[in-house]
């Protein structure tokens, strides 16, 4: 079918990194690779485990070559890329495939591919979106050597360029792909498959590119050369669009592309309110290749540091080396700006192949996860600990316990960071004596002893996400039960308020890291508590801070106090909406031609 031809199509997806863009289709189908399964006879099994061992070789020179090609430029990916050489030089998958080579006499395609179906399966299990997403890198390695092996090698830097700007078109990108986007000219992509946590969406976010993922179907009804429209700010593919379809999206670009250089205006000021009232406003990160862009935003800080990322591609847990270089790389790039760096979240049902095993919990969630985790493993916390505090020697760094639930787990952990600091200084290795120590409070315990916890930590900070679930017994990944999960709960200010008041009295500062701090509606409520700092995903730092500037803490203050006072949800939506609409939209009517006219 030529380009151009064919009825309009419109696809739905999940729009991971806003903006909107029209170009031409580039189709990059590699959904499988084509082999067959077939025996071997017992005298050909060495020189398929050559073959094997010969193509994974290949696929770690290619992704180093990948890598290298970055030394130096603004987009580092080396975190990401690194992740998959560390897959691909993991023993493991070696071994594993050569004994089903010599085991059952089979070709070293199919024993890769059984191999990689295994390790899928136990991504399957997990219920943390951010860990079943990761289920994509083991499959891209194994991708990746599968390739070589047939010798069908298709990487993104083959792709062609077209005069009104290219937009991929795939069932998934790899983090290869999206690393080598930053040197091509792509104006968007959609995929089939993905989320907001994988790495394609945050390399997408990075490089400020209109990106959808999960737009189920596009492949096979796009052609090379299709025209096609990218919104992703609500998530829309539109395929071979109509004339009145593209006047209507460009219409919708132009005022987007002025809105973002208005709030570009916003983003280099500090948060202000008219009354002189301050309010830091920082970014969270899951991998370094993410601080770029929490800068590039405005982020006065890095809230939240997530580094349960390091295990990825592991068999062994990460050494303390590794640890000190990554904190100190990512130092380096936030210069004097503070960072919070989370030890691993990890147990539960975020389980890596590198990690101790676990037994089988009912309720994982529940059960041996965190900080509890990390007690219970001190071959993984400590050497955390360590690097944490040999990087604190470089820049402003503060190190946070998650899901803690009494005051015996801080002593605990502070016993280790003393015990690890005794044994560096032993050494005579160089790090920092008293970095400050604070909590995440998520676990309902934590609120109703807060002020005990306030006299054994340096700073507070708020997991919305993990909180609001604990406190309203509401899973917020069940669609169900979706209508309780709401930070406007009146149950949720009053805890809110429980743990502001109790920081505010022992004079540390407090923090909100989770999905609530970069959600408009909220901003004013927050501002109102008293909380020190809002933490958030870096596209959302923009805007709150343009409306931090509009607003006034007196006002704030008398709204907080309105909506304490209601026993219903939908009474604190609707007084927070109606504060709301007296100030800036900050949304734009896409509907109204005028907008085009003044702009």
């Amino acid at each position: 079918m030529p380009p151009g031809s064919g009825r309009p199509r419109i696809f739905r997806g999940i729009g991971t990194s806003a903006g909107i863009a029209i170009g031409r289709v580039v189709l990059l189908d590699r959904r499988s690779v084509r082999f067959r399964r077939h025996h071997i006879e017992a005298k050909d099994v060495e020189a398929e485990i050559a073959r094997l061992e010969s193509a994974i070789t290949a696929s770690v020179a290619q992704l180093e070559a990948v890598r290298t090609s970055f030394a130096g430029s603004a987009m580092d990916h080396k975190a990401i890329l690194e992740a998959h050489e560390m897959m691909l030089r993991d023993r493991s998958l070696f071994t594993e495939a050569s004994r089903t080579i010599r085991d059952e006499l089979v070709n070293a395609e199919w024993a890769v591919s059984q191999v990689i179906a295994r390790i899928r399966s136990l991504f399957d299990s997990v219920a943390d979106p951010y860990f079943r997403e990761r289920k994509g890198d083991v499959e891209f390695a194994g991708e990746r050597i599968l390739r070589n092996l047939v010798g069908q090698m298709n990487d993104i830097a083959e792709v062609p360029a077209h005069a009104e700007g290219v937009v991929l078109v795939a069932h998934d990108l790899s983090p290869v792909d999206t690393a080598v986007l930053s040197q091509h000219k792509v104006k968007a992509f959609v995929t089939e498959v993905g989320g907001k946590t994988s790495h394609s969406s945050i390399i997408a976010r990075a490089l400020e590119i209109p990106a959808v993922v999960g737009a189920h179907g596009i492949v096979d009804a796009a052609g090379s050369g299709d025209q096609i429209i990218i919104d992703g700010l609500d998530g829309q593919v539109l395929l071979r669009p109509t004339k009145i379809q593209v006047e209507r999206s460009d219409r919708r670009r132009v005022i987007f592309d002025r809105m973002t250089l208005e709030l570009l205006e916003a983003q280099a000021l500090p948060a202000q309110t008219t009354d002189g009232h301050s309010i830091r406003v920082a970014g969270n990160i899951e991998l370094p290749v993410e601080v770029a862009t929490v800068i590039s935003r405005g982020g006065e800080a890095i809230g939240l540091y997530r580094t349960e990322f390091m295990f990825l591609g592991r068999r062994e847990p990460p050494s303390e080396e590794d640890h000190y270089q990554t904190y100190r790389k990512v130092l380096a790039e936030v210069g004097d700006r503070q960072v919070t760096i989370r030890t691993f979240d990890l147990g539960g049902d975020k389980i890596f192949q590198g990690m101790a095993p676990l037994e089988l919990e009912a309720n994982p969630a529940l059960g041996l996860r965190a900080i509890r985790y990390c007690l219970r493993h001190p071959e993984i916390f400590e050497p955390q600990i360590a690097g944490v505090l040999r990087a604190a020697m470089h820049g402003d760094v503060r190190v946070m316990l998650p899901m803690v639930a009494a005051v015996e787990e801080v002593e605990d952990a502070r016993e280790v960071i003393s015990q690890v600091s005794a044994r560096l200084t032993r050494d005579g290795v160089p790090h920092k004596t008293d970095v400050p120590v604070g909590i995440m409070i998520e676990v309902p315990s934590a609120v109703f002893i807060a002020d005990h916890l306030a006299k054994h930590v340096d700073f507070f900070a708020v997991g919305t996400n993990d909180l609001l679930q604990f406190l309203l017994a509401a899973d917020r990944t069940n669609e169900r039960v979706d209508y309780l999960n709401h930070p406007l709960h009146p149950s949720v200010l009053r805890t809110l308020r429980t743990i502001a008041d109790a920081a505010r009295a022992a004079h540390i500062h407090t923090s909100v890291c989770g999905e609530m701090a970069g959600d408009l509606e909220n901003t004013a409520l927050l501002l109102g508590l008293g909380f020190d700092q809002l933490s958030m995903n870096a596209t959302s730092i923009p805007k709150v801070k343009r409306l931090v500037l509009e607003l006034a803490k007196s006002e704030c203050d008398a709204l907080l106090s309105e909506t304490l006072a209601c026993a219903k949800r939908e009474e604190v939506v609707e007084l927070v909406r109606q504060f709301m609409s007296s100030k800036t939209l900050l949304q734009p009517n896409w509907d109204e031609e005028d907008e085009v006219a003044r702009a």
